[in-house]
């Protein structure tokens, strides 16, 4: 899975979307007047003529300056296609924040990713992606569902592309044949 390319796409596509000018007002955590609201965004990102992310997401605040910034107050929704337009995994998360000077994302409050190729789905609370690493990780609980079991960690490292994830300290469920 590619999550790079939800947020390549995204700021790629930024500019093309308009603007209102408005100033979140009241939105606990956020600092200073956004640059940007983007109200019912829906990117898609092609390349080479092939669909392979569209983003879905209710609200964008687009800050600039020194905390350069795009946040995603009410969530996003991120589908991955395959060539031939079957989805290939999904991304949910209640709350994001795509940090433009320190080329980290910060994703958190019901993480869902569902890899449809393997089957697997996985469940956090945080998840941080490090794009000058190439390296997406979490301190916080994981759990991990496959066809050979569940996995609940405290944590979990993994490369962009989420194919050798390591949970950390795992422990859970193993499903074995009934002929073995």
């Amino acid at each position: 899975m590619r999550v790079d390319l939800f947020f390549i796409s995204l700021s790629s596509l930024l500019f093309i979307i308009g603007c209102e000018g408005k100033s979140p007002s009241g939105q606990k955590g956020l600092v200073g007047k956004p640059v940007q609201v983007i109200k019912s965004a829906n990117i898609l990102r092609s390349q080479n003529g092939d669909l392979e992310v569209q983003i879905k997401t209710p609200l964008i605040y687009n800050y600039e300056g020194d905390s350069a910034r795009m946040v995603f107050p009410k969530g996003v929704k991120v589908w991955f296609y395959n060539k031939d337009l079957t989805i290939k995994s999904t991304l949910v998360a209640k709350y994001a924040v795509n940090y433009n000077n320190s080329n980290k994302v910060y994703l958190r409050d019901s993480i869902e990713i569902i890899n449809f190729n393997n089957k697997d789905t996985l469940y956090c609370q945080e998840l941080i992606w490090d794009k000058s690493l190439k390296t997406i990780s979490s301190n916080k609980k994981v759990q991990r569902n496959s066809s050979s079991g569940i996995a609940i960690g405290d944590g979990f490292q993994s490369n962009e592309q989420m194919d050798s994830l390591r949970i950390k300290n795992p422990r859970g469920t193993q499903y074995i044949a009934d002929d073995e």
